[in-house]
């Protein structure tokens, strides 16, 4: 029988090995003979260990980072002053940056888009807290229509960096340049300083009032 600390090595082995394929080569290939060869162990302590892949998989998300946290994004953000529309912009642009950077976290998302219920069942919830935390944050004198506005201009700028891992165009954009991310973060902005636009009273509101 292993010691404690033989034992707690090989299962941080055997999670690494899992963060390692889920960024490399994606959710098909995480199997309990692929996890075990590039950990470098016994297949038979996997199970021992964590009782089979499902398990592993809970192991892995709750131990180890594979997703950005809301304070790698706010960092990202980087100082916004008090402009709601510049709050909301940064917050999207820190969550697209972290995103890009980040292999695991695009293959989660990947693995959940394909059905792979072991994914979305272990990932969602979480990622459903962020999100509502994210929202909370781009908050400001917006009212009706933020959510849908920061769900359109997220889930576009998710499936253009989901696409650029397996395709460098879309509609003619070069997804592996920098200068094509530039010009679509400038886009973003656009849309977020038109959509805070369109929230402010217009001079005549108060005229028409008065005339009812």
């Amino acid at each position: 029988m292993p010691k404690m600390g033989e034992r707690e090595n090989t299962e941080a082995r055997i999670l690494d090995a899992v963060g390692s394929i889920l960024s490399r080569k994606g959710f098909s290939h995480l199997g309990i003979n692929g996890i075990a060869r590039e950990a470098g162990v016994d297949k038979v302590l996997i199970y021992r260990y964590f009782g089979g892949l499902q398990k592993l998989l809970r192991a892995y998300f709750s131990s180890r980072k594979y997703w950005p946290s809301t304070d790698d994004i706010i960092r990202t953000a980087g100082d916004h002053g008090a402009d709601p529309a510049a709050r909301a912009y940064a917050i999207l642009r820190g969550y697209l940056r972290e995103l890009k950077k980040s292999d695991a976290a695009r293959q989660v998302l990947r693995g959940e888009i394909a059905g792979r219920e072991d994914v979305s069942a272990e990932t969602a919830e979480e990622r459903y807290r962020q999100g509502m935390e994210l929202l909370d944050l781009l908050r400001g004198s917006a009212g009706e229509g933020l959510t849908e506005m920061a769900a359109l201009l997220s889930a576009g700028f998710t499936f253009l960096l989901l696409r650029r891992d397996v395709s460098s165009r879309y509609l003619g954009l070069d997804l592996h340049r920098e200068e094509t991310w530039e010009r679509l973060e400038n886009t973003i902005y656009l849309m977020v300083r038109l959509f805070f636009e369109s929230k402010k009273p217009r001079p005549d509101d108060g005229a028409e009032d008065a005339t009812d």
